[in-house]
């Protein structure tokens, strides 16, 4: 046997390509990596193009005016996987560190090509793995560079000069984007970096049709636009920030709307304060204060730390009003500002590290902010961050100690947040007084004319009038002046009280003082304290316009008096659109109430129409929206929330995804239904 004194490993295909997938949650991420390399090789300019008037089958090419590779760099560096290029220069300062950000290259597509310039000499290379098996060993080929077409030759002959970097991908399946995450890429992008810490710029082009091909082969290099930062500054109340940080204002106010008693429109404009880091925060776990600039001690060696960025509270993530404060406010389901991006080397480490902070309160669905923590990256230390520097894979102190700065800066900005939601109502509630006090003397005057008109001296009219008006003080904030009234049979009551009992879980009030109560549902007349006849009160409701009405047509309905009369109130003083109805079988519905259509309808002669499947469910979630935005309007500023709405994917996509319906339906919903309902449908549907 010969003397074998070493074996090296060799990385085969299928563990570059698992390697690779798992670093990557999806391209845009993949796409940063490649920026990311420009970057680290100290270019000033980076330009990113993609040609998608083929998803399938896209263009990407990115380029780079930093110092390029020439074919020894390629061999030595680029093919090296895991290469920790600050062995070799423990000054350098850039953001790769593992050598494996080429891999964003082969999770992108299976053939790239590399055209690389170093002191003026140029060489152009090709990776294609699309006829290897797992087996094969991926190599670098040379190219014929003189052969070689790419759509923006003019941007790399004006850049490059004597030196920079072309990656081409020339097929890139891009179909499962979606057109919102698309249009959402610039601002993706702009996450990913921190590109005023030294003045670095990337551009981007996207051209997705034959037309906008046209126009960028015509404009060249001009097509390309800025990829910057698009922070809602301007809606936010309160900042905090450290030196340099980069705080795009253009206005110092910011209005936040509210509606007073009489359900008018108003807004308070208020000013922005910034507000320098403080040297300490208060931890409320350890009872401590920490410095957010000190050292801390890894493995028996001693680092600096020091926390850079800022972090903001907007004054509202209700998207009208936040963007009429700030038009680069965006907040939907492929995007939200309601993140903590926490940088290392200025590229995105983590951009969801506010959930790792356990605020609880509303003002904590407020709070944004980029935060620069370098020591989780120090070249001595061992490296906390994962493949992809997505994410953080391990808990050591740095985090503890960034965990608790962060924490403490945020929960001050949730009680400046708390002082102005504060004031607002303070304001509010000084016009709601005003308005008031005019209804009270309004009412008192005509009280002192109805008492003259009776033959009551004058004397005696003014002290009555003033007497019944004080008297009368408590009684206007006792009244809710929006009600939802449920017309129902008492044998009916499982399915108004899943109704009531889940508003009343999220917030609404059932009193059984009439006028204290928000929802009025009595299902015998005994369960409603008051002195006026039930009678009189449910013809008070049904005419009053600021009462919502929701009909639950049964058999049962049908034969009750008391149903016959709410449905013949209706009728007589309100329009079709002035009420919904739930029904237990159409030919229940008095032909008077509607035009004949219900919101839905249920079949009591099939138990399983009663279990909630997409369209009952979507349907409920209407009626249930419909009253919550009606009780809204007695809790301006203090609103409860309205049900999403449901988005079901077909039967197809659920069973890949291994998910059932109940999975996209809201669990407190479900739970509910099924405790009121469904564990009583049997015996309900044997009477």
């Amino acid at each position: 046997m010969d003397d074998i004194h070493a074996i090296p490993f060799t990385m085969n295909y299928y563990a570059l390509k698992t390697f690779g997938r798992q670093q990557y949650s999806n391209p845009w991420a993949a796409l940063s990596e490649l920026i990311a390399n420009g970057f680290d090789a100290e270019a000033e300019s980076v330009y990113l193009f993609i040609d998608m008037r083929n998803k399938e089958h896209a263009v990407i090419e990115i380029i780079d005016n930093g110092y390029g590779m020439d074919p020894g760099d390629l061999e030595k560096k680029y093919v090296v996987i895991g290469r920790n290029r600050r062995i070799d220069n423990p000054n350098d300062t850039s953001a790769g560190r593992k050598g494996i950000g080429k891999l964003a290259a082969l999770y992108l597509s299976d053939v790239y090509e590399i055209v690389s310039s170093k002191q003026g000499k140029l060489s152009a290379w090709s990776v294609d793995v699309r006829d290897k098996t797992d087996d094969d060993i991926p190599s670098l080929f040379q190219i014929d560079q003189t052969k070689l077409t790419y759509c923006c030759s003019p941007v790399w002959d004006k850049l490059k000069g004597d030196h920079g970097t072309m990656i081409r991908l020339p097929d890139v399946n891009l179909c499962r984007i979606g057109e919102r995450s698309i249009a959402g890429l610039r601002r993706k992008l702009s996450d990913y970096f921190l590109f005023e810490a030294q003045s670095r710029f990337l551009y981007f082009a996207l051209v997705d049709s034959e037309e906008k091909y046209r126009d960028f082969c015509k404009k060249g290099i001009e097509y390309f636009d800025l990829v910057e930062k698009q922070v809602a500054f301007d809606n936010m109340s309160h900042i905090m920030y450290s030196p340099s940080s980069h705080i795009n204002c253009t206005k110092e106010t910011y209005k936040i709307p509210f509606k007073n008693t009489l359900d008018e429109d108003r807004v308070v404009e208020l000013s922005r304060e910034t507000i320098p880091f403080p040297e300490t925060v208060y931890d409320k776990e350890s009872n401590s204060r920490v410095p957010l600039n000190g050292c801390i001690e890894i493995n028996g060696i001693e680092k600096e730390y020091s926390l850079r960025g800022w972090i903001g509270i907007h004054s509202s993530i209700e998207s009208s009003t936040a963007k009429n404060n700030d038009s680069r406010f965006i907040r939907n389901n492929i995007y939200t500002p309601n993140r903590l991006r926490i940088y290392i080397r200025n590229k995105l480490a983590n951009d969801s590290f506010l959930s790792r902070l356990n605020l609880v309160g509303t003002y904590a669905n407020y709070l944004e902010g980029e935060l620069s923590f370098d020591v989780l990256d120090e070249n001595d230390l061992e490296d906390i961050t994962t493949a992809n520097r997505q994410d953080f894979s391990v808990d050591d102190d740095r985090i503890v100690i960034l965990r608790r700065i962060s924490r403490g800066l945020c929960r001050q900005l949730i009680s400046l947040r708390q002082q102005v939601a504060d004031k607002v109502n303070e304001i509010k509630n000084s016009e709601d007084n005003r308005i008031l006090s005019a209804k009270k003397t309004h009412f008192a005057s005509e009280t002192h004319a109805d008492l003259l008109s009776a033959g009551i001296s004058k004397g005696k009219a003014d002290e009555l009038s003033l007497v019944i008006s004080n008297k009368l003080k408590g009684e206007y904030s006792l009244k809710s002046s929006y009600k939802i009234f449920i017309s129902h049979s008492s044998k009916d009551r499982i399915f108004t009280d899943f109704i009531v009992k889940y508003l009343c879980h999220k917030g609404a009030t059932w009193d059984r003082d009439a006028d204290k109560t928000e929802i009025f549902y009595s299902s015998d007349g005994t369960d409603i304290t008051t002195t006026i006849p039930l009678a009189d009160i449910i013809k008070r409701m049904i005419i009053d316009s600021n009462t919502d009405i929701l009909f639950f047509t049964s058999k049962n309905s049908k034969a009750s008096q008391y149903c016959l009369f709410e449905g013949g109130a209706a009728w007589a003083t309100r329009a079709v659109e002035g009420y919904s109805i739930i029904s237990l079988d159409y030919s229940s519905i008095p032909d008077y109430l509607t035009n004949g259509k219900p919101e839905f309808t249920f079949s009591t002669e099939d138990r399983n129409s009663f279990i909630l499947n997409e369209q009952n469910y979507t349907n409920l979630i209407i009626i249930l929206n419909r009253l919550i935005s009606h009780l809204n309007k007695n809790r301006i500023g203090k609103e409860m929330p309205l049900i999403p709405d449901p988005h079901f994917d077909d039967k197809v996509q659920m069973k890949a995804k291994g998910l059932v319906l109940a999975d996209y339906m809201d669990s407190e919903i479900c739970e509910y239904w099924n405790t009121y309902v469904i564990e009583k449908i049997d015996q309900y549907l044997l009477q």
